[in-house]
């Protein structure tokens, strides 16, 4: 059997309220024993080094269980508006930027003790470098005999370059592994949110029937903020779509993340709350078999 635990949307911005509650979260991923973390962006309120940095040793937490990690959009491009409801800020604006960063300032960034100043940090000013020091890319991948895992940066759009090179990736997958596609951006509406700009990858359609002719079994993502999951097939077999709940504004009263169960051919998704530990059946059923 293989454990899979997806994480996303931490939108972590210093406060004791989300360390606490980030460390939370990964007590209780760490307690279900995975085989496997997937963590599909926006770990971060605005991509601060000092924001990365913790995030980063707090998933250090899980120790040698491998991980794939991709940035979101609050990672990589300055924001405004609430968890969930972000939207990009045009390039030169930024005195609107800085006020919308203002808030943020005041919520005990010292309190993590004595760091490095912005002038030091590694990728201070520049989002995909910051990113790219602590996590070590914009895309991520982990082959194995089990399973397969190809997840690509969709910030500010998921490129057709990358799409190109993942499905290359994708083809190499060993006979029999479980194939996982990653973003963080949405590839389906969910129940419970109205659907917004941005919610949705640039030509979701096209990516879901890339997915089903690359044979893949589960796709991944973040940016909605709702645990779900849906099974679409093209006649030719089926492929399940999830996404991750967060750690802000999951849409209930507590955080959350899915826990996925591979095994014999079959795959299980459960929305897993972090406050009880109660977990909640999305998906049961057959990785179905394509003709």
């Amino acid at each position: 059997m293989t454990r899979i635990v997806h994480l996303s949307d931490f939108h972590f911005d210093g406060s004791p309220e989300l360390r606490r509650a980030l460390r939370s979260l990964v007590d209780s991923a760490i307690a279900r024993q995975p085989d496997l973390v997937v963590v599909t962006g926006d770990l971060s309120a605005d991509g601060r080094p000092a924001e990365l940095d913790e995030v980063a040793r707090e998933l250090g937490r899980f120790g040698p269980v491998p991980r794939v990690v991709i940035p979101g959009n609050r990672d990589l491009e300055p924001s405004v508006g609430p968890p969930g409801e972000a939207r990009p800020l045009p390039v030169d604006s930024d005195l609107d930027y800085f006020l919308a960063l203002e808030p943020a300032l005041t919520l005990g960034f010292d309190e993590a003790g004595p760091g490095p100043t912005d002038g030091g940090e590694a990728g201070a000013g520049d989002p995909e470098a910051a990113w790219i020091a602590r996590f070590g890319g914009l895309s991520a991948g982990l082959k194995s005999a089990d399973v397969h895992v190809v997840a690509v940066n969709s910030t500010p759009r998921l490129r057709s370059e990358a799409l190109e090179a993942a499905a290359r990736q994708m083809r190499r997958a060993a006979p029999g592994a479980l194939r996982v596609f990653a973003l963080h951006h949405g590839l389906l509406p969910v129940p419970g949110r109205k659907l917004r700009d941005g919610d949705l990858t640039h030509r979701s359609g096209d990516v879901l029937a890339l997915l089903a002719d690359l044979r893949v079994d589960l796709a991944l993502h973040g940016h909605i903020h709702r645990a779900n999951a849906w099974q679409l097939s093209d006649g030719r077999g089926a492929i399940v779509v999830a996404s991750a709940g967060a750690l802000v504004n999951d849409g209930r009263r507590d955080a959350s993340y899915l826990e996925i169960l591979a095994e014999r051919g079959r795959l299980s998704i459960w929305r897993r709350s972090v406050s009880t530990g109660r977990p909640t059946l999305l998906y049961e059923g057959a990785r179905a078999a394509r003709r």
